[in-house]
């Protein structure tokens, strides 16, 4: 019986093993087709791992920047135009600079630190200059050495991206990371990154008990690898499955890349804050979106602000929620005090600083949406789309921060104004400006809403209206282009006029006050802009030349072939004004406007640079005679309310402009260095109210008034000089008498002289003519009705001359002298009736004298004509008949 018990014990006991081997054995298959399989899909998470890191590239949109300011010996700047670029620039004012970044003033003198930069022709790094700013003139410009250098070029300020939304990042690199951010984020994030092969279960274990005392989740165990791989691969959604990706990809990530790679991925890859549809990745583009400034100059407490921005940039977003994120920074800052990163006394004090960022609005990622919209213009054609969006091109512009600030805030605080002060409806004028660099053609600023960052319709570019008196200096540069014809002096009839079309529509302009002016200078009626004598002169000169000139000043827009065209009946943009204008200031030579500069790819190499499109469209002697003209303007016409509070010394120039039923109120003008447009109006295209004068020229003094300028008269061209004429244009010869208004006038107008001023003869008048201070007609401006052909006719014809008066004066001294003959004396009249008939007898006897010395003085002059019409037939057609100006025939130059 105990055997038998004892047999069937060992049965069960080896069926018990038998089982046990099985299931041993089915796990043993089962873990060992787990590490199989996990290996099989470690090795897939591993390819997908290092296929988009190996190949990974980011999508950065293309970054714009503002021209640099070159700061240069005797250049022309003001005190509050040179800080303003410093803010723009984010530089700090300090007491003694001691980084990049920097500036200081002692009086007059300054000592600034700039920024390391990549310029689009070379890479620029940090340097000092010291300088001095006297009576808005700079000198005294020295490198840190103390030697004198003539140019000192600033890095350029960043100004937004172009075409926005998504994803956006600055990357930085391992060496250009601040130790004391890498060391803050592990202090904060993962204190044991340098230990742990990707997962940390120490991290896990204290993250747990964190969350287990609190009641809740306030603590994660997660390392910055971990954190890295869900930004890279995962969304933000919570769960199991994405927790076990991501422990095994960090493993995976920690095989193949070092630490320093990791934490430099991780501190680009970071989401830090959202700007609309723009979302803020890397603590390279938080330090430029949040304070302005480089990823290396961020003092401790900016960084402690960042690294806490990390946990939930829009929980603790410093513009929202100021009072979290300054609790949030704190709470970073004890961290790095207790890690030993920063004493106790750095706490202290640090703690007291307040957030120091940015506001929102110079946070934006496109600030100057008018200047944009036309950059995009220029660019379309080069680039594309797709390009600007992802290939982080570097985009180097015009745009000068310190005039588009100021010339943003006249054109909104001055349609505020105007509404108060006019009793205007609140917010119903619009406005629009454009700021032009003469020589160049640059923009230096555009705004086109009294909402200046407002990204709507943009008036500078897209608003056409009608122009008014803005186009009669074409009309009045048609007429000065004939030298033979019109001078400043010229007399223009200011009468009442009637023009009847071939339809029978009749066409009558009256003057802004209903009054004519009779017979009045050229200068004079375009400084007043009375109508009547410019569609008079207008008319005299032809639709068609007129209308050549226009587009030879470089307006390209439709051009309407009827009289009102003169009075400015042609609609046109604040933009395609400035152009115009711009070849006015210019001396004749237009720039197309542009905005552009040069592009070159994220690391500044394979640039491509724009240069400017510039046309001699008039040559600069009529040019120069228009240029007075608009000066007169502003000192004595409807421009001269500007000069209350403009410097006296400095010329400007420019032209009020109003439409029917005071629609749009206009301005444009120019000083020797910049030529600004200002235009007000409503949208609904109702009355405003306003002339040119009571509107627009309040705007653009106001920008005038703020920007730097050269004093003194503009240098004279070659073929001009001053003259001295009286109000009816003629030539008071300052030799023989007083008075008259010195003008400028061309060397090939003919001036009639003031009889007055007659003291020497016909003879003598006709041939000798005051040549002193006057260019030789060599050296003069070619183009202009004169060629060397024409020169040398000239030089003939001179020289004929001369032949001629010599032997005219041979003949005069050889003609025998009569001897002088006496009147017999004569009795002394004794009575009144005697004394009347002596001055009747001598009366009539000096007419007969008088008479009989005009007859002679008469055939003289017709023989003399008669020679010299005998010579030039002999000669041929002279070159003004052969080759009139503008040549007859061509085609416009514009299409």
């Amino acid at each position: 019986m105990p055997a038998k018990k004892r047999r069937s014990t060992s049965k069960r006991t080896n069926r018990s093993e038998g089982r046990l081997g099985r299931w041993i054995k089915r796990l043993s298959l089962l873990a060992l087709l787990g590490v199989l399989v996990l290996a099989g899909y470690m090795v897939w998470l591993d390819m997908q791992l290092r296929e988009r890191l190996d190949s990974r590239q980011y999508q950065l949109p293309a970054r714009v920047f503002a021209r640099p300011l070159v700061l240069q010996e005797g250049m022309v700047m003001r005190p509050d135009e040179l800080e303003a670029e410093f803010a723009a620039l984010n530089y700090k004012k300090v007491a003694s600079v001691d980084e990049p970044g920097q500036w200081q003033r002692d009086g007059m003198e300054y000592l600034v630190w700039r920024r390391d930069f990549i310029h689009a022709d070379k890479r620029e790094s940090a340097a000092k200059v010291h300088f001095r700013l006297r009576n808005d003139e700079l000198s005294g410009l020295r490198d840190e050495n103390g030697a004198a250098i003539k140019a000192f070029r600033l890095d350029a300020a960043p100004i937004g991206t172009l075409l926005g939304g998504g994803d956006d990042r600055t990357p930085v690199r391992i060496e250009e990371i601040p130790p004391l951010l890498g060391a803050t984020l592990i202090a904060v994030e993962d204190q044991d990154f340098a230990h742990h092969f990707g997962v940390s279960p120490r991290g896990i274990a204290r993250a747990m008990v964190a969350n287990f005392k609190a009641g809740g989740v306030v603590q994660g165990g997660s390392t910055i690898t971990q954190q890295l791989v869900k930004n890279i691969f995962f969304d933000h959604k919570p769960s199991l499955w994405r927790k076990f990706n991501e422990a095994l990809m960090a493993i995976l990530m920690e095989i193949h890349y070092d630490k320093a790679y990791i934490l430099q991925e991780y501190i680009n890859e970071v989401w830090l804050g959202q700007q609309g549809s723009r979302a803020i990745y890397g603590f390279g583009l938080a330090a430029e979106f949040y304070f302005h400034k480089p990823l290396s100059q961020l003092e401790p407490h900016q960084i402690a602000l960042l690294v806490g921005l990390a946990k939930g940039a829009s929980y603790y977003n410093p513009w929202r929620h100021p009072e979290r994120a300054l609790e949030r920074r704190n709470t970073v800052l004890d961290v790095m005090q207790e890690q030993g990163l920063i004493s106790a006394e750095d706490l202290a004090r640090l703690k007291k600083k307040p957030l120091e960022v940015a506001t929102v609005g110079a946070a934006a990622q496109n600030p100057y949406p008018a200047f944009t919209e036309r950059l995009l213009e220029e660019l379309r054609p080069y680039y594309s789309v797709e390009e600007l969006r992802t290939a982080g091109l570097r985009v180097y512009t015009t745009l000068a921060p310190s005039v588009q600030q100021l010339a943003e805030d006249a054109i909104s605080d001055g349609a505020a104004k105007l509404e108060k002060d006019r009793g205007i409806k609140a917010d119903s004028l619009q406005g629009a400006t454009v700021i032009l660099e003469n020589h160049s053609g640059n923009v230096l600023a555009m705004v086109g809403d009294r909402r200046p960052h407002y990204p709507g319709f943009n008036r500078a570019l897209e608003a056409r209206r009608q122009i008014g008196s803005l186009i009669k200096p074409a009309v009045y540069l048609t007429a000065l282009e004939r030298a033979h014809e019109y001078n400043l002096g010229t007399l223009i009839d200011d009468a009442p006029i009637r023009e009847v079309s071939e339809d029978g529509q009749v066409w009558m302009p009256a003057n802004f006050n209903n009054r004519s002016h009779g017979q009045v200078p050229l200068y004079v009626a375009l400084s007043r802009s009375y109508n009547q004598a410019t569609a008079r002169l207008g008319l005299d000169l032809g639709i068609e030349n007129v209308r050549q000139t226009i587009r030879r000043l470089g307006v390209q827009a439709s051009l309407p072939r009827v009289p009102s065209l003169f009075l400015g009946a042609v609609e046109l943009t604040p933009y395609e004004v400035a152009g115009m204008y711009q070849t006015m200031a210019n001396g004749g030579e237009h720039v197309e406007p542009r905005t552009l500069l040069a592009v070159s790819d994220a690391e500044g190499a394979q640039v491509q640079r724009f240069r400017p499109k510039t046309n001699r469209g008039v040559d600069e002697v009529p040019i120069y005679l228009l240029r007075y003209g608009l000066e007169q303007v502003m000192r004595e016409g409807t421009g001269k309310s500007a000069y209350r509070r403009l410097p006296n010394s400095v010329p400007f120039a420019g032209k009020t402009g109003t439409t029917n039923n005071y629609r749009d109120s206009w301005f444009a003008g120019f000083s020797p260095g910049v030529t600004a447009v200002v235009w007000l109006g409503r949208d609904d295209n109702e009355r405003t109210s306003l002339t040119g004068a009571t509107g627009a020229l309040s705007i653009w003094t106001e920008i005038m008034r703020q920007l730097p300028h050269r004093h003194g008269r503009i240098q004279a061209p070659r073929g001009v000089e001053w003259k001295p004429i009286n109000e009816k244009g003629e030539y008071m010869d300052p030799r023989y008498c007083q008075g008259g208004r010195e003008v400028p006038i061309s060397n090939e107008s003919r001036l009639q002289t003031d009889p007055r001023c007659e003291r020497r003869g016909w003879f003598r008048n006709w041939f000798d003519r005051d040549d002193e201070n006057v260019a030789p007609r060599e050296d003069m401006t070619p183009g202009w009705g004169i060629d060397p052909e024409q020169q040398r006719r000239e030089r003939q014809q001179q020289e004929r001359e001369r032949q001629l008066r010599e032997q005219l004066n041979r003949e005069e001294q050889s003609v025998p002298q009569e001897p002088q003959q006496f009147p017999p004396q004569q009795r002394i009249p004794q009575t009144e009736a005697e004394r009347l008939q002596r001055l009747e007898e001598s009366g009539r006897l000096q007419e007969q004298r008088y008479l009989e010395e005009e007859r002679r003085a008469q055939e003289e002059r017709r023989q003399l004509e008669q020679q010299m019409q005998e010579q030039e037939r002999r000669r041929g057609a002279p070159v003004e008949d052969a080759q009139p100006w503008p040549p007859q025939g061509e085609d416009d130059q514009w299409p």
